[in-house]
């Protein structure tokens, strides 16, 4: 099957699409159980540009920097040079796997979107990076979820986790700048 748009190939036999779970999904996907917005910003102990540069690196060995076991795979489309389509499927409970979607859109050199699809939440990022001295950054982020569940964490548990989660790709980022790595890998 070749899609529309004749960028990708896609073979039927591949894709696996789980029934929803009346459980999980509302019978009508628009109902929203809750919105919830925080910003988090945090340095980074490298240039500007490599920050850009290894953040916006979509890859489909991006599970590497997760902690979750088994690590989610992830399928990445470059739709053009600032659009990216990428695939997340994760171990989810019972025999049917969590899919995520994420378009992201790319403003470089200094900031870009992500609007993120997944059977319990609809969200948006917004990533700003600016230099604050020598081999130093900031990376703001404001992310907004949409809850389409009736359970969701408070704000400040959403906070701690996107602060955990990005102090803990700030650590991987760091120590690729230290090592010498390129911040892109073709």
């Amino acid at each position: 099957m070749r899609s529309d748009s004749g960028l990708l190939e896609i073979n039927p036999e591949q894709i696996y699409i789980p029934e929803w779970r009346a459980n999980v999904m509302p019978d009508r996907g628009h109902r929203l159980y809750g919105t919830t917005t925080v910003r988090v910003s945090l340095v980074i102990r490298a240039p500007s540009r490599y920050v850009y540069d290894w953040c916006t690196d979509y890859r489909s060995d991006d599970g590497r920097l997760s902690n979750a076991r088994p690590r989610p795979s992830f399928r990445v489309i470059r739709i053009s040079p600032h659009r990216v389509l990428r695939i997340r499927v994760s171990r989810g409970s019972g025999r049917d796997p969590r899919v995520a979607v994420d378009l992201v859109r790319l403003d470089p050199p200094r900031s870009w979107h992500l609007d993120q699809i997944d059977e319990a939440d609809r969200q948006a990022v917004d990533y700003r990076i600016s230099p604050v001295g020598r081999a130093r950054t900031r990376l703001q982020l404001l992310v907004t979820e949409r809850w389409v569940t009736p359970e969701f964490p408070t704000r400040e548990a959403l906070r701690a986790q996107v602060r955990r989660t990005w102090t803990r790709f700030a650590v991987a980022l760091e120590a690729d700048y230290r090592a010498g790595r390129p911040a892109r890998r073709t």
